[in-house]
């Protein structure tokens, strides 16, 4: 294995047989020929997580420059949408209009309106509980601040009343929002790396890579392609707890189709703490209160990075009945849910091929 530095700062190994194995989670039976078709594996630290790529060659004609220049390319395109969709950057065309739309309609760029239009077909799709509009709980329970602050009642009812894709007017003609509560606040942190991962995968066909794992962090994987020897993906879902003292197996396994991601959800990784007890930064709308259920995480598989995103985080709030119902109308949408009933994790898999059968009994 060979490493380098990109111009743009990037890293990029070049992979060999045994190393691609380890990389991409691929079995190394069938990837054993030196002779075959190039790899390189990439990483960029964007929206506030790390994105990390391997891409292949379709032939051995097929050189390491070009994968890299290809996933370059990609990695733009999430800086690209990262500068127009963070409420973290000041000027950018959504913190704009968080400032703005309530005082009227604020015309914005064809990209922040289609993801908004597709952040309400969720919103309505999941019965209001993927929202993009839970800024306002965030800020009062202290996750922008990194602090957590346990807000009264008087002051969760008054953010409530700043929340709900309901209170947001789109004019596709006039291509505008409008907020019609004042204090609303977008947050797309629910549905944004599924689609940079969807923006990267068409920026890497354009360039001519047709086999990839693409993935950000712990949230989404976007695949393309097939691995070498397999028809499908293997995915594993990570153990849900914090356990410095004990390195735990993965709790099972998926397997993903070409073209299709996979998205988890899961309390344990951000958090604030009030009066010794953690409070998970995924709330439900309804209430207005962080999440707390016996499900510990939600993964959603589904044709594109920006639906599974969006669903697993519907699929955590939902828990399994929600899930399931939503499942049942969407049959191209399958559900993983890690449940902890009386100090076990069981596993329920619904709109699976194998019929759904779970698991039981992990400790």
């Amino acid at each position: 294995m060979s490493t380098k530095r990109s111009d743009t700062g990037k890293t990029v190994r070049r992979l060999g047989a045994a190393v691609l194995a380890a990389a991409a989670g691929w079995a190394a039976g069938g990837w054993a020929a030196e002779d075959g078709p190039p790899a390189v594996h990439m990483t960029h630290r964007a929206m506030g997580a790390e994105f990390d790529f391997v891409l292949v060659g379709d032939s051995p004609q097929t050189t390491p420059d070009q994968l890299t220049y290809a996933g370059e390319a990609a990695f733009e395109a999430i800086d690209r949408l990262e500068r127009r969709i963070s409420n973290w950057i000041e000027e950018s065309p959504v913190s704009v209009m968080n400032r703005r739309a309530s005082e009227g309609p604020v015309v914005v760029d064809p990209d922040l309106f289609g993801l908004m239009e597709t952040s309400r077909r969720f919103y309505n799709d999941t019965g209001g509980v993927f929202d993009v509009t839970v800024g306002p709980l965030l800020a009062l329970w202290g996750f922008y601040q990194k602090e957590g602050v346990l807000p009264t009642p008087e002051q969760l009812a008054a953010a409530r009343e700043s929340v709900g894709m309901n209170r947001v007017e789109l004019d596709p003609a006039a291509r505008s929002v409008r907020f019609t509560r004042p204090g609303m606040r977008v947050d797309f942190g629910g549905i944004g790396k599924g689609l940079a991962l969807d923006r990267a995968a068409e920026i890497l066909r354009q360039n001519g890579v047709n086999r990839a794992r693409l993935h950000s962090s712990t949230s989404t994987i976007v695949v393309m392609g097939t691995p070498p020897a397999s028809k499908t993906w293997g995915v594993e879902i990570t153990w849900p707890f914090e356990d410095p003292e004990k390195q735990h197996p993965p709790v099972t396994e998926v397997e993903i189709a070409p073209g299709e991601s996979l998205s988890t959800s899961g309390a344990s990784e951000r958090y604030v703490e009030i009066d010794g007890k953690r409070y998970a930064h995924i709330f439900d709308p309804r209430t207005g209160r962080p999440v707390d259920t016996n499900i510990r995480s939600a993964s959603a598989v589904a044709p594109t990075g920006t639906e599974s995103d969006a669903l697993s985080t519907a699929f955590f709030i939902l828990g399994e009945d929600g899930a399931r119902a939503y499942c049942a109308k969407h049959p191209a949408v399958r559900a993983l849910l890690v449940v902890e009933r009386e100090g076990r994790l069981d596993i329920v898999r619904i709109n699976f091929p194998d019929g759904g059968k779970n698991e039981e009994g992990k400790q």
